[in-house]
């Protein structure tokens, strides 16, 4: 009879350890393009973004608001005054959960932006 009502708990942990596991969100960093241009995020909920620079030459993903906003996982990648260099052929994962908010995104390596290497954050 106490396996049975234990049961649908030993059932449940499963899926709420899943629940827990942060979602990843890809972005592509390539010559003067983020992709995609606006990254869709939800308020407190926990996620990795997976930065991704497939390219010869650097970028990077320069979003100071955000960054300042949210809660940074301990341990994470490198986030200097708001910005994560990302070198060519790099690959760099951060775990954060966002706050609510419309944040800018940019690449503040010389001229990326103004070729059109910006986006935008949306924390909803």
């Amino acid at each position: 009879m106490r396996a049975l009502i234990l049961l649908p708990l030993i059932l449940a942990l499963p899926a709420a350890a899943l629940a827990q596991a942060p979602r990843t969100v890809e972005v592509r960093l390539t010559s003067f393009d983020f992709t995609p241009k606006t990254i869709h995020l939800r308020a407190g909920q926990p996620v990795t973004l997976r930065l991704v620079n497939p390219g010869n030459g650097g970028h990077d993903f320069s979003a100071p608001q955000f960054f300042a906003a949210a809660r940074i996982a301990a341990g994470q990648a490198a986030i200097d005054r708001g910005s994560i260099e990302v070198h060519g052929h790099q690959t760099v994962s951060v775990q954060l959960t966002p706050a609510r908010g419309s944040y800018r995104l940019r690449c503040t390596h010389r001229l990326h932006s103004a070729f059109g290497m910006h986006g935008e954050i949306v924390v909803e």
